[in-house]
């Protein structure tokens, strides 16, 4: 899909406002309301009077338009930089799955010495196994940020990687670990002893 002009983007945004005219969605496409956001590969902008709070008072769900002209939600806890892609139409649900994949992010950050050992592992042959789409899938990762990932990557077609080469990959972008952990799970890989686990 051809990707949106950045005007086109903003006024596209502007009009999914509720209960707004396309007059006043004229003036809010070119207003500070547009704010651009290009991390986790995912270009878009989102629209800071479209918000919806969840019932705690906590997380942020602000209504974003991807440059490709996919709409979805993006979600904000404090003190974090960057969101959550959420694509679904209900912010409340976009706000669960966030929940969800930050829990899951937390327990594998409990084992991330482990998985750092084993990237190194892979990189010097100490171990080898291959890393594959529903490793992708399996990860606390969005969905929306997978594809972004592997389409700046050169990726979009691949399906199945040597660990080595994702090893490789998490060296550029770490996120990569959360990747490699599922596939470490998926093989049943021990957590690394001996010379690996000396280096960390």
């Amino acid at each position: 899909m051809t990707n949106l002009t950045h005007p086109a983007a903003c006024l596209r945004l502007a009009q999914d406002r509720p209960m707004t005219s396309h007059i006043d969605s004229d003036v809010i496409a070119v207003s500070a309301d547009m704010v651009f956001d290009r991390s986790d590969y995912v270009p878009l902008y989102y629209d800071l009077g479209h918000k919806i709070t969840s019932d705690c008072g906590t997380i942020d769900a602000y209504r974003a338009l991807a440059m490709t002209g996919d709409f979805h939600w993006l979600v904000f806890t404090p003190g974090k930089r960057k969101g959550y892609h959420a694509q679904c139409e209900d912010p409340f649900e976009a706000m669960e799955r966030a929940k969800q994949c930050w829990a899951h992010r937390r327990a594998v950050r409990q084992e991330w010495v482990s998985v750092e050992a084993t990237a190194r592992d892979l990189l010097w042959g100490r171990q080898s196994f291959d890393v594959t789409v529903d490793d992708l899938i399996a990860s606390p990762l969005c969905h929306m940020g997978i594809e972004g990932c592997r389409k700046t990557l050169g990726l979009s077609r691949v399906t199945r990687i040597s660990g080595r080469l994702a090893a490789l990959i998490m060296k550029i972008e770490p996120q990569m670990g959360f990747v490699i952990h599922a596939a470490m799970q998926r093989h049943g890989q021990p957590a690394p002893t001996g010379s690996s686990a000396a280096m960390i």
